[in-house]
C-alpha cells in the first residue's frame, strides 16, 4: 500500500466514525442503519464493510479507541500495578461514561450491554498486563482471575457512581476505598 492509499483509508475510516457518532447523538443505536452511516460519511456500503463488519463492530472499535485514549492519559504517570493505578482506571471509566452519555444521550442506554462487555474486557486486559509485569512468576490463570474480579469491581463501581451517587467520581472513589479498607481490616461500624 502506498502513502496515498493508506491516508485515504485512514480518512475514510474517520469519516465513518464521525458519521456514526453524529448519528448516535441524534438517534437510538438500534434504529441506526448502515445506510445512515454511509450516507453521512459519503461512502458506499462496500467501503463501510471494508473497514467494519457491522455497526456492532464499529461501536466496539469507537468505544475501545475512545476508552483507550482516556485510560492511557490517566495511566501516563502510573502503569505499575498498585492502588493508584486502580484509582486511575476507575476515574478514566467514569469520565468515559459521562462523556459518552452526554454526547449520545439517546443511544447511551440502548448501547449499555455492548459498552459493559467491551469495557470489562478492556479493563481486564490492562490489569492482567500490569499484574504480569509485577508478578512474572505467577500462573496466568491466577492473574487472569484476579484481573477479571478487579475489572468487574471497577466497572460495577463506575455504574453505581453514575446511577446512585451525587458525589464526584473522586469523592465516591475516596469513600469506597475507605470502606473497603475498613471491611478488610474488620473495622466496619
Amino acid at each position: 500500500m502506498d502513502g496515498k492509499t493508506d491516508l485515504r483509508s485512514v480518512r475514510t475510516r474517520k469519516f465513518i466514525i464521525t458519521s456514526f457518532i453524529e448519528l448516535l447523538e441524534k438517534k437510538d443505536f438500534t434504529s441506526i442503519k448502515i445506510s445512515d452511516i454511509t450516507t453521512g460519511a459519503m461512502i458506499n456500503r462496500a467501503t463501510f464493510y471494508h473497514h467494519f463488519l457491522d455497526k456492532y463492530d464499529l461501536l466496539e472499535k469507537v468505544i475501545k479507541e475512545d476508552l483507550m485514549e482516556n485510560v492511557l492519559q490517566e495511566l501516563s504517570n502510573n502503569k505499575e500495578f498498585n492502588e493508584e493505578m486502580l484509582h486511575s482506571l476507575f476515574l478514566s471509566i467514569t469520565k468515559f461514561h459521562m462523556s459518552l452519555s452526554d454526547r449520545c444521550q439517546k443511544s447511551y442506554n440502548d448501547m449499555s450491554v455492548n459498552i459493559e462487555s467491551i469495557l470489562k474486557k478492556e479493563l481486564e486486559q490492562i490489569i492482567i498486563q500490569s499484574l504480569s509485569k509485577k508478578y512474572p512468576g505467577e500462573s496466568k490463570e491466577k492473574l487472569r482471575m484476579i484481573a477479571n474480579m478487579l475489572s468487574w469491581m471497577i466497572y460495577g463501581a463506575s455504574i453505581d457512581w453514575k446511577q446512585n451517587s451525587s458525589k464526584s467520581s473522586e469523592e465516591y472513589l475516596e469513600d469506597a476505598s475507605l470502606y473497603l479498607r475498613q471491611l478488610i481490616k474488620n473495622e466496619m461500624s
